[in-house]
């Protein structure tokens, strides 16, 4: 996350830069001042922009001579190093590298200690014990009927098939692989409010282990994708 003092576009360095500039070099000092930021913040380096990231900036014209002025005695928004440049005061301001991956592997620890925890209360259900496939497979099949080797594959539900698949200890079919992955993006927005693949991905792996499914990275990534999709056209 980034913040900004709301009084930056008026800042007297900002403003010097500017004059340094020429006309219309208040706004180039202040576009790249602030990717400056963004990038220190996105990438986690304390402050320091790298050369690369100067003379990379399709952004801001000039951005070398804009780095130089930004950098030069009497502004010093930042401070040339070797290999780059430091932005003044960043670490004053913004919480350290070392801080931030360390309260992000607390968390990941944390929810991956959840996510083990539901797992293991809900260790005893039945190999497919969601509510909703079960009523699928209900309205399709009579419940006296069993599913398994004996019933004719042709003449079985889709619902059917999916359960007799996850009850074989079998590799999903993709079909049974986007409704797991339902359950898993439906669990993930309730549970930890992200639906993003790597939380969406843990709760997928669980319920999969739970049924006996065999799955790999690219199954996970094809039914998210799928289902998002979906989802997303839905809406």
């Amino acid at each position: 996350m980034l913040y900004l003092d709301d009084r930056l576009p008026t800042h007297p360095k900002i403003l010097k830069a500017g004059a340094r500039l020429g006309p219309g070099g208040a706004s180039s000092a202040l576009h790249l001042y602030m990717l400056g930021l963004t990038y220190a913040t996105v990438h986690l380096t304390d402050g320091f922009l790298p050369c690369s990231f100067v003379s990379s900036c399709g952004v801001v014209s000039k951005s070398s001579l804009v780095a130089n002025v930004l950098s030069a005695r009497g502004i010093g928004l930042w401070r040339k190093v070797r290999g780059g440049y430091v932005i003044h005061d960043f670490q004053k301001h913004n919480p350290k590298a070392a801080v931030i991956k360390a309260k992000r592997e607390r968390d990941r620890l944390r929810k991956a200690a959840e996510r083990a925890e539901r797992a293991g209360r809900n260790g005893n259900l039945s190999t497919v014990d969601n509510a909703r496939t079960r009523a699928r497979v209900c309205t399709k099949v009579p419940c006296t009927k069993r599913i398994g080797a004996d019933t004719d594959p042709k003449s079985t539900s889709t619902g059917a098939r999916r359960l007799a698949l996850a009850r074989g200890h079998e590799t999903p079919s993709f079909a049974l692989a986007c409704v797991v992955m339902r359950e898993a993006l439906d669990q993930a927005a309730t549970v930890d409010h992200d639906t993003g693949i790597a939380t969406a991905g843990e709760y997928f792996k669980t319920f999969c282990a739970r049924r006996g499914l065999a799955y790999d990275a690219d199954l996970v990534r094809k039914a998210y994708d799928a289902v998002t999709v979906t989802q997303r056209r839905r809406a």
